[in-house]
């Protein structure tokens, strides 16, 4: 039998948007929890990572809405890991209703890297178990190629938005891309993300044709995104 981990969920009113569908965030942050969740119960979490100097680190996530979603509804939140043996490591999501349809399908891709050196490191660490080799989503996650960017504002870091790690949480880039590209709601959104942000930095934000936003800091990219 794969591996899989599961865990229910339910959406406040505040989670919905002006147009009453959820907010990109929101999903963002319930495919973290379930991945973190998962990862402490395989022994991969954060507390035994970092005694060996090591964290996770998501690179990129996509994630599909194809149904409604209901606020107080219990939804079921399924993750599993999929991909091993190299230095990626990719987990897949599915949003579940209680008739068994599933309304938001979601992938992303991971890595292990020394905290310190922030380089990505092949450790053999893995999930037990058999892995399932079906993608939720086949076509994988573009590399977003931002071009032609036009300025659209600027984001300082603050303490609000950090992670875990003192980190910007990737989940608050979805935010910043969807605000400067004027959109409340997603069908679909992808984000690739090239480097760190930290408490008092400041992330220069672009919009670019094609529902493209980006954000740089100090002339680096740091995230791009695409919505449809």
């Amino acid at each position: 039998m794969y591996i899989h981990y599961t865990m229910p969920l339910r959406f406040s009113e505040a989670d919905f948007t002006a147009a009453g569908t959820v907010r990109a965030s929101r999903i963002l942050h319930a495919f973290q929890d379930i991945a973190r969740a998962h990862a402490a119960s395989a022994g991969l979490g954060f507390d035994e990572l970092i005694a060996k100097n090591l964290i996770w680190v998501i690179t990129k996530y996509r994630f599909r809405v194809s149904g409604a979603l209901e606020p107080g509804t219990e939804y079921t939140l399924l993750s599993y890991p999929r991909r091993t043996g190299s230095l990626i490591y990719d987990r897949d999501f599915h949003i579940l209703s209680p008739a068994g349809e599933e309304p938001v399908t979601g992938t992303s891709q991971w890595c292990i890297v020394d905290a310190a050196t922030r380089h990505a490191v092949q450790t053999g660490l893995d999930f037990p178990g058999v892995h399932n080799p079906e993608p939720a989503m086949p076509e994988g996650i573009a590399r977003i190629r931002p071009r032609e960017l036009t300025p659209a504002g600027r984001h300082t870091v603050t303490i609000d938005d950090l992670d875990e790690n003192n980190h910007t949480n990737n989940c608050r880039y979805a935010d910043l891309a969807l605000e400067v590209l004027g959109l409340e709601s997603v069908r679909e959104l992808t984000m690739n993300f090239a480097a760190e942000t930290r408490l008092g930095d400041e992330i220069e934000l672009f919009t670019a044709p094609g529902g493209i936003a980006a954000g740089k800091h100090n002339g680096e990219l740091v995230f791009a995104a695409k919505a449809e």
